[in-house]
């Protein structure tokens, strides 16, 4: 079957459901009121050909029929590529004898064929369908006229355009290439089930081979490199027609159609799939994908390619390359300035290959390196591209570990913290500077003000205004002077993220109470950015967000707020700071040291 299926970035099921049973019924009817049946005058190898038309139609020109002759010698030229029979015996016999399992021996295809051309408005998009019965059973959808029961045979292949949904003569004449294929392929073939992925996509690649310079399907192409970092090769269906590309390229066309044209079932799972190559041949794939080196049949370069994403260890000491079985991951692996002097790579049983990322002075690609086992490498001044995929059942996970004797400059302190409380010996007052200012302002104050004066004194006085947090606001010391209010704070200390790639949060979720009014912050967030430079860990605070409830003397219970905005709040934190790790956890020391002292470092340990 043909269709157009839109192209989705995440692997979710191609399965386009079970077709009700009504749409065969009015497909079967349709067929059933057709004319008389007419023997082609032509084959296509050792497979005849019927066409069924319109009454109205029939003894008028035949634009479909003439379009098939015309890529009749095309199909042929494949069909010599399917092992005769002497052939498949001594595989057979060779299979046997020495228990190593070899490549798929199709039968060579002798189905016979009808063509049948549709005007029904019931399968959307799709564009042709092919129906083959089983050997010894007859065509469900010319069961109601006896007239064809008697003269076309048991396991006919039903092969229906639709040429309402068709554009243009090449895209018609790769449609009937691409349902072609599907009567050569062994078994029967229902278009109402799922097709394994070497059934579509050795169909798709053979419509290439036959109608060369074929652009409308390009769609598909490019639809398998988007999906392809999220779904192994089993998920895939008319977009695995690059795998028989790069087959074809690899091991020849006879290896396409021995996969495509007689590939068993099990090859829908991950497992049996990758059973079909070594596992060096599955290095291979990934790496003619990381190079360009894939083409289309006709030579053309494809109008994809695979991208390559970014695995930058400057936001980690620590990373790993994952995916499904049977999918090529690329990554461009950068290092962080003043790195770590060994780089240890572990594919945990998949394969994988490295290069360097740029082309040397002349413009050729440095060789590949390939890793089977944990490998320690020296980290390179530029980039390495890295290609891997793992062929088994099992998902990739290699993973990447950046050694350091003190870990800063491969961002240790990525990861999730808590705050420690600052010693009450070593805790900065915050106000103590204010209660200066008062002493100092005394001669100052009129007689008649110095009550007032007084009363701020003994407020900041009886007020417990030490700072023990360098990631938490102001809020609890400006609520609680002189006793007329109270901050409780959810946890015991901010928690402090750093995550890998730049960003940064801190939450705080806390509850106010003052004046009998209460605020109960469920979400307060601090967010923003990391980068490390010049060996400076640099905060840069950017948004604050916030969702709780509010209830007052008067405002009928509790009330939902929530907001965000990029103003500056009562949070420190920001600026720049040298990483020390240590243990389990983090010391972070201003970066100024005029700011440096007790009491001035973030404490953090692991949340």
């Amino acid at each position: 079957m043909l269709l157009i299926p839109a192209a989705e970035a995440v692997c979710t099921s191609s399965s386009s459901g079970d077709t009700p049973r009504s749409i065969l019924e009015a497909h079967r009817a349709e067929i059933t009121a057709m004319g008389d049946l007419q023997e082609v005058d032509f084959q296509i190898g050792l497979q005849k050909i019927y066409r069924l038309r319109k009454r109205e139609e029939q003894g008028t020109r035949d634009p479909w029929l003439e379009r098939l002759r015309a890529l009749a010698p095309r199909l042929e030229e494949l069909q010599r590529y399917f092992p005769t029979e002497a052939e498949r015996e001594a595989a057979e016999d060779e299979e046997e004898e020495s228990g190593r399992r070899l490549p798929y021996m199709p039968t060579p295809p002798e189905r016979t064929v009808l063509l049948v051309e549709s005007e029904l408005n019931l399968l959307g998009d799709t564009l042709a369908f092919t129906q083959c019965a089983g050997e010894a059973e007859a065509n469900y959808f010319i069961r109601n006229r006896p007239d064809l029961l008697r003269e076309l045979p048991q396991g006919l292949c039903l092969l229906v355009v639709r040429p309402h949904t068709i554009d243009g003569e090449r895209t018609k004449k790769f449609v009937l290439s691409h349902e072609w294929m599907h009567t050569m392929q062994n078994g029967s073939y229902d278009f109402t089930a799922d097709s394994g992925w070497w059934v579509e996509g050795s169909a798709e690649w053979g419509a290439h081979e036959v109608v060369e310079g074929t652009t409308e399907r390009n769609n598909k192409i490019e639809q398998f490199f988007e999906r392809q970092p999220d779904c192994s090769l089993t998920d895939h269906t008319y977009d695995a027609q690059t795998f028989f590309f790069w087959g074809e390229q690899s091991f020849g066309i006879d290896w396409g159609i021995s996969l495509g044209m007689g590939g068993p079932d099990y090859l829908d799972t991950p497992r049996r799939a990758a059973e079909i190559l070594h596992p060096d041949q599955w290095l291979d794939w990934a790496i003619s994908q990381a190079d360009h080196k894939i083409t289309m049949p006709d030579g053309r370069d494809l109008p994809s390619q695979a991208e390559v994403e970014l695995l930058d260890l400057t936001h980690s000491c620590e990373a790993a390359i994952e995916g499904p079985p049977l999918s090529v991951q690329l990554r461009e692996l950068r290092f962080p300035e003043d790195s770590a002097p060994l780089l240890t790579i572990d594919p945990q049983g998949a394969q994988l290959a490295y290069r360097a990322f740029d082309a040397d002075d002349a413009g050729r690609p440095s060789a590949w390196t390939r890793v089977t086992e944990a490998v320690e490498l020296e980290p390179s001044e530029g980039p390495l591209l890295l290609a891997a995929i793992m062929p088994s059942g099992e998902a990739l996970s290699v993973q990447i570990k950046q050694e350091n004797s003190d870990r800063a400059n491969c961002a240790c302190h990525i990861g999730r913290w808590m705050e420690q409380s600052t010693a009450d010996s070593e805790a900065q007052d915050s106000l103590k500077g204010a209660l200066e200012a008062i002493e100092k302002a005394r001669a100052f104050v009129p007689p008649e003000q110095l009550e007032e004066l007084e009363k701020a004194k003994r407020m900041i006085s009886s007020s417990d205004t030490k700072d023990r947090f360098r990631f938490r606001g102001a809020a609890e010391q400006i609520f609680e002077l002189g006793g007329e209010g109270d901050v409780n704070y959810v946890n015991d200390g901010p928690i402090v993220t750093f995550k890998g790639g730049g960003a940064f949060i801190i939450e705080d979720p806390h509850t106010i109470r003052a004046d009998r009014t209460e605020v109960n912050y469920t979400t307060y967030i601090h967010s923003g950015r990391w980068d490390i430079e010049g060996g400076q860990l640099k905060i840069d605070l950017q948004e604050f967000t916030y969702e709780g409830t509010v209830e007052g003397p008067v405002s009928d219970g509790p009330q939902h707020i929530e907001g965000s905005n990029r103003n500056s709040t009562y949070v420190g934190g920001g600026g720049d700071w040298i990483v020390s790790c240590e243990g389990s956890g983090v010391r972070l020391i201003p970066a100024d040291r005029k700011e440096r002292g007790p009491g001035k470092d973030a404490v953090l340990k692991a949340h």
